[in-house]
């Protein structure tokens, strides 16, 4: 196995011209056009958590994407833009409230909803995973991530971008039945390995990230730099061990190195990095409430799966147009004599939440416990 680079640059700013240079400057050194020679369509894949304008830093900036846009348009490549955000706001209002949608109109390129498509069924370990019909459907994939520390996880990155792979609430089924650190950490290095065929280059804003209590509720940091590679596990390595993590306390990451066939020793780096970590970075792990239930008995892990509880629902507004029931990937709902609103099959919906997001009249919604109502916001 040869040696796998990361590519570092000092970006103070979102500057355009910068960040373009930089990236050229990479993909040519990496020969990387050649490699996407064959290949048509480009999804990039940001991190689009939720709602939050660019400068709450919780979202990849749409400056950065722009550059990659940029660059792949003067290579007359398709671009296409995709994701699905946490949680069971509209993606609608996420591209809106983050910039993309402009982007969108901005370069004629598609926005892609992977919580509409269907999905494809992909097992990774002893995890099957729902995974975005929509995803596979592209010739290749960028996976565009935001820099930021993580309360559950302690660092988010290129590996756990590649969650938002998996549409609707069903993320938080995963969440849900491994609660726990170490298990959830399976998760996601399982995923990263089903995932890893599609993504040809891993992309980290790191110009303006987040600590503190992140993925969403931190505070922005200029961390002034922007990081890229072939692998998201090496890029990872690098740039959280930047942050002040060593990899023991990341066992996704570890994983999600040894998966990709490489050691630590392989990872190359431009040598003014290799001794280099961020100041005092607020770094803020696990909260109470997980704390509590990692170390927990089995009985309680147990009840709080069956509390734990959220599933779409109709309201008053439902006109039976039964678009949904079309839409459903699993074909979960069915419409009955005399039902003012079709009939859900609990035990065939994913809760990707696809339902939710074509509904022409808003009549469906996220029915949640009280438990789902204080943890799914």
């Amino acid at each position: 196995m040869k040696n796998t680079e990361v590519f570092i640059e000092k970006i103070a700013e979102y500057d355009l011209e910068k960040i373009l240079r930089f990236l050229r400057h990479t993909m040519e050194k990496i020969d990387f056009w050649k490699k996407l020679q064959n290949k048509k369509t480009i999804l990039l894949k940001p991190n689009m958590l939720g709602a939050f304008k660019p400068e709450k830093a919780v979202t990849t900036h749409p400056v950065v994407l722009e550059a990659l846009i940029k660059l792949f348009l003067e290579h007359q490549k398709e671009v296409w833009i995709g994701d699905s955000p946490g949680g069971s706001v509209r993606v609608q209002k996420v591209w809106q409230e983050t910039g993309i949608e402009n982007l969108a109109e901005k370069y004629n390129l598609n926005l892609i909803n992977f919580n509409a498509g269907g999905i494809i069924t992909k097992t990774g370990g002893k995890f099957v995973f729902n995974i975005s019909k929509l995803f596979w459907e592209a010739d290749a994939v960028i996976d565009v991530a935001k820099y930021k520390t993580h309360s559950l996880m302690s660092y988010t990155g290129a590996v756990k971008n590649l969650y938002g792979i998996i549409p609707g609430l069903k993320k938080s089924d995963y969440h849900r039945q491994n609660p726990e650190v170490e298990a959830f950490a399976k998760v996601i290095s399982n995923l990263y390995e089903v995932a890893r065929q599609k993504v040809v280059l891993s992309v980290l804003d790191g110009i303006i990230g987040m600590e503190g209590e992140g993925p969403s509720a931190g505070i922005p940091r200029n961390f002034g730099v922007l990081f890229v590679s072939e692998k998201a596990s090496a890029l990872d390595f690098v740039a959280s061990r930047m942050m002040g993590f060593s990899l023991e306390q990341l066992a996704y990451i570890k994983e999600s190195i040894e998966k990709d066939g490489i050691t630590t020793e392989q990872i190359i780096i431009p040598k003014e990095w290799e001794n280099f970590h961020f100041k005092n970075v607020k770094i803020k792990k696990i909260n109470t409430f997980l704390k509590i239930l990692a170390y927990s008995p089995q009985f309680v892990k147990d009840t709080f799966v069956k509390l734990f509880q959220y599933y779409p629902d109709f309201n008053e507004k439902c006109t039976l147009c039964q678009v949904c029931v079309r839409t459903c990937p699993m074909q979960a709902m069915r419409v009955e004599k005399g039902r003012k609103h079709p009939l859900i099959n609990y035990d065939e919906c994913i809760k990707c939440m696809c339902c939710h997001e074509v509904c022409p009249e808003s009549a469906i919604f996220v029915k949640k416990s009280f438990l789902a109502k204080f943890l799914i916001k």
